[in-house]
């Protein structure tokens, strides 16, 4: 009998985001960093974003960026595998005034579904995160994740 192959542990990657409800909807870009124990059905995954506001009038030099640290617990499939998210957001929104800075933490709920290629794995998902208002919304991300090791 033969050693199995183990999935990557580690990998890293980048994504397209779209936040549905703060300022009438807002895109950005981000970060992500995922652990994946090989033999557990779930990953843990940190991720910064940074998104492309417009500021509101009279304003200028604001902007708006974020954290979120998740568990994915997904459903194993040799190709495509879906996942359910937990996890935790922090918010920032800087204005152009110190005084007018924001910054909020809420939970998140969300499903997402990657599609694994040789050593790239292509990422879609919709998150919730509750948070205060304005700041709760729906969130969508787009993007690809390569195996580190």
């Amino acid at each position: 009998m033969g050693a199995t192959s183990v999935a990557a542990q580690l990998r890293i990657g980048g994504h397209f985001v779209s936040a549905q409800d703060t300022f009438a909807g807002t895109q950005g870009v981000g970060v992500r960093v995922g652990f994946d124990p090989p033999i557990l059905p779930f990953e843990l995954m940190v991720s910064g974003e940074y998104f492309f506001t417009d500021c509101p009038p009279g304003e200028s030099g604001c902007g708006r960026y974020g954290l979120t640290a998740d568990a994915n617990f997904r459903i194993v499939l040799p190709l495509v595998r879906p996942y359910l998210s937990a996890g935790l957001a922090y918010r920032n929104m800087d204005m152009a005034a110190p005084t007018q800075d924001e910054f909020v933490v809420g939970p998140t709920l969300g499903v997402g579904v990657d599609v694994g290629l040789s050593g790239l794995r292509l990422v879609g998902e919709s998150r919730y995160e509750f948070m205060e208002a304005p700041d709760k919304q729906f969130v969508w991300r787009l993007g690809a994740m390569f195996e580190v090791f």
